[in-house]
């Protein structure tokens, strides 16, 4: 749970530092509460995905 609010932060920090102020890109700066819907957002989306996971851990999903 500790991990979910520090990568939040991490992704506020992330965001507003790069795609903000170095790109340009979009002119709105996340604040905590933002980030943290957008980093629960992206686990919900790849969550199942199998991303990062070994194969061994996906055993259990597999069909004969």
């Amino acid at each position: 749970m500790g991990a979910f609010f520090l990568f939040s932060y991490i992704i506020e920090l992330l965001w507003n530092g790069i795609v903000v102020d170095q790109l340009g890109l979009i002119a709105v700066k996340l604040n905590y509460w933002q980030a943290a819907g957008l980093w629960f957002l992206v686990i919900i989306l790849f969550a199942f995905t199998g991303i990062g996971v070994s194969s061994r851990l996906l055993g259990w999903r597999k069909f004969d």
